[in-house]
C-alpha cells in the first residue's frame, strides 16, 4: 500500500515538472511572432479614400472664416450647490433653483448630476469678473447658501444675437 500511494505522488509530481517547463504563450507574443500583418482592401475602397480625402482638402482651402455661432464655449458659472446625498440631493438642488431663479430671472440656472454630485449652477459668464460679482450678489441675497457658493470653469451657453 504504501508502495501506492509513494507510485501515484511520483506520478503527479513528474506531471507538474513537464507542465512548469512548457514556455507560456501570451496574444501578445502569438501576434507579434515574427511575422507580417497585412490589411487587404478592395481597390474600389481605396478610390473612395483617396476622393473624400481630396474632397476634404479642397473645403479646407476654400473655407472663410465665419462669425461665432451661438453654442457652447469655456466660460464660467456660480456654483450654488454640490451635494452627493442620495435621498436629498437631487430635491434640495431643485429647491434652491427655484429659489435662486425667483430672485434672479436674469441668471439661467442649471442642476446636473455628475456622478455622484448633484450640482446647482448659476448663470454664463464669459470673464471670471463676471462670475465673481454674481457670486457676491447671490451671497448678498442667500447669506445661508454663502459656504458653498463658489465660482467654477465651465462650458457656458452662448445666446443668440
Amino acid at each position: 500500500m504504501r508502495a501506492y500511494h509513494i507510485a501515484i505522488i511520483t506520478l503527479a509530481l513528474s506531471g507538474l515538472a513537464v507542465r512548469g517547463e512548457e514556455k507560456v504563450v501570451t496574444i501578445v507574443d502569438h501576434i507579434t511572432e515574427g511575422t507580417t500583418n497585412t490589411v487587404t482592401q478592395p481597390g474600389a475602397l481605396l478610390k473612395r479614400l483617396c476622393k473624400i480625402v481630396d474632397n476634404t482638402e479642397e473645403e479646407d482651402r476654400t473655407e472663410e472664416p465665419s462669425k461665432p455661432v451661438a453654442g457652447r464655449l469655456a466660460g464660467y458659472r456660480v456654483q450654488v450647490f454640490s451635494d452627493n446625498n442620495v435621498r436629498t440631493a437631487k430635491a434640495e438642488a431643485a429647491s434652491k433653483q427655484r429659489v435662486i431663479s425667483a430672485r434672479f430671472p436674469q441668471y439661467q440656472t442649471y442642476v446636473r448630476y455628475t456622478s455622484p454630485y448633484w450640482r446647482l449652477k448659476v448663470g454664463d459668464f464669459r470673464t471670471q469678473q463676471e462670475a465673481n460679482a454674481a457670486a457676491e450678489e447671490l451671497r448678498k441675497a442667500f447669506p445661508a447658501y454663502s459656504k458653498e457658493i463658489r465660482v467654477v470653469r465651465d462650458r457656458i451657453s452662448m445666446p443668440h444675437d
